[in-house]
């Protein structure tokens, strides 16, 4: 090639192309040095929705092009067009659209800075698993319904404990001095002792067997089930054919029931 220097052109250009590449791969480490990305959280959806995984990237440069991607999920990745001192977030979606619990797979984080000449990659991989909740179904059974129902309109049970004042009872010798009520003894000479109440509410049991249709349709009712006794703020227990929660409520209660229920009769996928 090029013998005779009749082909300048050709060997011109062939030098002009080994340069720009050298050029692109100097860039394009440039680029990606200093990127920080690291796993924040995960947003978990109801079928067939599907999950995404917040990440955070930082750079202490100007980082051009990032793309962020799933394995087998490629048209639905996250791709930052610029990243600078800040941080930034972003949202990358997961090809999971039925009920289940799936273990993560690498991520790729690459950039194609400049020219899209060369690439630049890296993968990392978060310990973490990913629910897809069950679609939620209102349930049928009125029976479950109208228990919640009544548990909420009761609002709490009394029992006896430390956090309000309720009575006053003749004080037995078994019961101490502690909470006599001196001033009724000094205005009557006899030892009264003051009786607290606390309030518990009241408690709802969802259950497996109770609900109707297939398997996935009763998950679905239960799902319904757990996140109305969330909204109304009333204790409940579920029993699932493969394990039971014990009574509770708030939102840490909430996760574990809808954990439990994605992961009847499914093994990680």
């Amino acid at each position: 090639m090029g013998i005779n220097y009749q082909n300048n052109l050709i060997l011109f250009m062939a030098y002009l192309m080994f340069v720009i590449i050298i050029f692109a791969l100097l860039l394009g480490y440039s680029n990606a040095k200093g990127l920080t990305v690291s796993f924040k959280n995960t947003i978990e959806s109801y079928a067939p929705q599907p999950p995404q995984l917040v990440w955070q990237i930082k750079s202490n440069d100007t980082c051009q092009a990032i793309t962020l991607s799933y394995p087998n999920n490629l048209e639905q990745d996250c791709y930052i067009e610029s990243v600078k001192a800040d941080t930034i977030q972003c949202q990358l979606p997961l090809p999971y659209l039925k009920r289940g619990r799936y273990l993560l797979k690498p991520i790729k984080i690459a950039s194609n800075y400049p020219f899209g000449l060369v690439s630049v990659w890296s993968y990392i991989q978060p310990d973490h698993t990913v629910y897809v909740y069950p679609s939620i179904i209102k349930t049928p059974n009125q029976k479950q319904l109208s228990e919640m129902t009544a548990n909420d309109d009761e609002g709490a049970e009394k029992h006896l404990g430390d956090d309000e004042f309720e009575s006053l009872i003749t004080h037995l010798p078994e019961m101490g001095l502690q909470r006599v009520s001196w001033k009724h003894y000094a205005k009557t000479q006899q030892l009264l002792v003051k009786q607290f109440s606390d309030f518990k509410s009241a408690d709802t049991q969802f259950d497996f067997n109770l609900m109707t249709g297939d398997t996935e349709q009763r998950l679905g009712q239960l799902c319904y089930l757990v996140c109305q006794a969330f909204e109304s703020d009333i204790n409940y227990s579920m029993k699932l054919p493969n394990k039971s929660i014990e009574n509770g409520s708030g939102k840490l209660h909430l996760q574990r029931c809808l954990q439990a229920l994605s992961s009847v009769g499914t093994d990680y996928e």
